[in-house]
């Protein structure tokens, strides 16, 4: 069984966290929502989750990769968080799969320099494109460029999770 984290921090965009969640499950994944924020972080929409651990109880060796949700200014706080950044190197170097949409692929791994060379998309506002200027931005909607996978927002959520369930060969119930 595959084994996935899904970073949440105070500012993540619910959609594109819980919509992974969801979908992951249906697959028979095994999902675990990583809190940087303490057990009951609050979305960028005022929603309150219940996460599953906190970063600081999480030991990442065991995913098999690691889901980073936009929203802001929950990627700025998941950017800062230097054991999930830690975590993410290691899934890059251990070929592992990091998924990252919206703000994410800009402000967690464009600030940090993991994705250079990349295919990959984000939220389509300057600022964010601008950071991925060692990066090869397409625009797509959903971009996948080896064990990297990308999207622009809220409105790929479901295309998001989908290639995520592709590139963990699984088939969710939905």
């Amino acid at each position: 069984m595959k084994d996935i984290a899904v970073i949440f921090a105070n500012g993540t965009e619910e959609i594109e966290a819980l919509t992974v969640v969801d979908v992951l499950r249906r697959a028979d994944v095994k999902v675990d929502i990583i809190s940087i924020n303490g057990k009951y972080p609050t979305g960028s929409h005022k929603i309150v989750v219940k996460a599953d651990k906190t970063v600081e109880s999480t030991d990442f060796s065991g995913y098999d990769g690691i889901v980073i949700p936009g929203g802001m200014p929950g990627a700025t706080n998941i950017s800062m968080n230097n054991q999930v950044i830690s975590a993410i190197k290691k899934c890059f170097e251990n070929n592992k799969m990091v998924a990252s949409i919206c703000a994410s692929p800009a402000v967690v791994l464009g600030e940090h320099r993991l994705i250079d060379g990349k295919k990959v998309t984000c939220f389509p506002a300057e600022q964010f494109i601008k950071t991925l200027s060692n990066s090869v931005y397409t625009g797509k909607d959903v971009e996948t460029d080896g064990n990297l996978i990308t999207a622009n927002g809220p409105k790929s959520a479901m295309a998001f999770s989908l290639k995520i369930c592709e590139y963990l060969n699984v088939v969710p119930k939905i």
